[in-house]
């Protein structure tokens, strides 16, 4: 068995180098917006995420029960789907409306499972120890082809937009080929119960505080990373003085944009092991909330070039947090209760943004830096929250052991 477990962490960076290196991420929400509006853009967004919400627990439940790679192949089948959907459905909502369900489906079903699998792997091979320096190699190298996917995307973006998914499409049928390399690592049989029973087994860890601090935090995260994401397109267009109707340069600009964003969350990433060994989990965490919030801030109160500045280390907490969050959660949480408890944590987290967009989407009228105005208010609440309540608990058997 070792051997196949040897390929495993050979094909882990391929694999991940394909599950982040997505063209279609620079040109999203300019291509809904051109045809929707800002509303209907958000909209969009927001179906994503609460279509997440339904799928993350099964996805995380199926992982533990079926295996990691079923799961990992499922990520695949269901993103060739979405980019297929978005290649058709052009000024089609409930086409396009299905293509987020679908996104959301691969999503779901990767969330957790492709981290819990890296550290099963290894696990298997008695080296679990190696695994927040491996992880945060994989995940370094995967962000730096997701600057150069973005910058391709972009640039075809310029051509027609619908390029971006079409490459989109094509990556992930690779993806699911390298997928079908997976070898399952050992686990007994029937280790995971029911899918009620195994919720309530995950929500019982809560009861350890500084697990429920790290689950929170997982919670907060989600919010105040993809704030930014969301609206970034719309805000490079308003920056640019272009308009939904007439892009410009917006595609290649939004596509440079974002490979710089991944660029520097390679380096955070690559890095996110070391930061937690020199500063501690919690402060680095904070810290990387923070600086979420303040780019948020400044793109609320400005459309001047120099804000993107700010703006490229918008990767850095969606980079390095996932890496540390997953290395506190494993030695507390049983092996087949794992993909389960990260689907949970990243549930709570996208159903709260899901939300969120909806709630925002009702009165945004097109006015990108009021609905941005909104979104800089509840992320420095989140800030806030995580920082005191981060005083008020234990460190977690990782941090204790950094």
């Amino acid at each position: 068995m070792t051997a196949p477990l040897e390929r495993n962490l050979k094909l882990i960076p391929w694999h991940e180098l394909l599950v982040r290196a997505n063209p279609w991420i620079a040109v999203f929400v300019l291509f809904t917006r051109s045809r929707f509006g800002l509303d209907g853009a958000i909209q969009l967004a927001g179906i994503y995420y609460l279509a997440v919400v339904v799928f993350e627990v099964p996805s995380g439940w199926l992982s533990d029960r079926l295996g990691r790679t079923p799961t990992l192949r499922l990520t695949s089948v269901a993103w060739i789907a979405s980019f297929s959907l978005y290649l058709i459905g052009d000024d089609r909502f409930w086409l396009l409306a299905a293509g987020q369900v679908f996104l959301a489906v691969g999503y779901a079903a990767l969330s957790g499972t492709d981290v819990t699998f890296h550290y099963d792997t290894l696990e298997a091979l008695g080296r679990a120890d190696e695994y927040a320096d491996r992880q945060a190699n994989v995940a370094a190298r995967a962000l730096v082809v997701a600057g150069a996917g973005a910058l391709i995307g972009g640039a075809l973006g310029l051509v027609d937009i619908r390029l971006a998914f079409a490459l989109s499409l094509i990556l992930a049928f690779v993806q699911l080929a390298i997928a079908w390399l997976f070898a399952e690592p050992p686990r007994e049989s029937g280790q995971a119960e029911n899918i009620v029973g195994q919720v309530l087994q995950c929500l019982r860890y809560l009861k350890n505080l500084p697990l429920a601090w790290v689950f929170g935090y997982g919670v907060a995260m989600v919010v105040l990373e993809h704030v930014a994401f969301t609206l970034l397109q719309p805000w490079l267009t308003e920056a640019l003085g272009q308009s939904s109707a007439d892009l410009g340069a917006t595609p290649l600009v939004s596509g440079a944009t974002v490979a710089a964003t991944a660029l520097i969350g390679s380096v955070f990433a690559r890095y996110s092991a070391r930061l937690g060994k020199r500063f501690g989990l919690r402060l680095v965490l904070v810290g990387l909330g923070t600086v979420s919030a303040l780019i948020v801030s400044a793109m609320a109160a400005s459309t001047l070039p120099v804000v993107l500045l700010l703006v490229a280390f918008r990767s850095a907490q969606g980079s390095a947090a996932p890496i540390l969050i997953s290395a506190a959660v494993a030695p507390e949480v049983a092996r087949e209760h794992r993909a389960t408890f990260l689907s949970l944590d990243s549930l709570a987290g996208r159903l709260s943004y899901g939300g969120l967009l909806l709630v925002v989407s009702t009165d945004a009228a097109d006015d990108v830096r009021g609905v941005l105005t909104n979104l800089a208010a509840v992320s420095w609440v989140l800030v806030v929250l995580t920082a005191v309540t981060a005083l008020l608990v234990k460190p977690t058997r990782y941090e204790a052991g950094i």
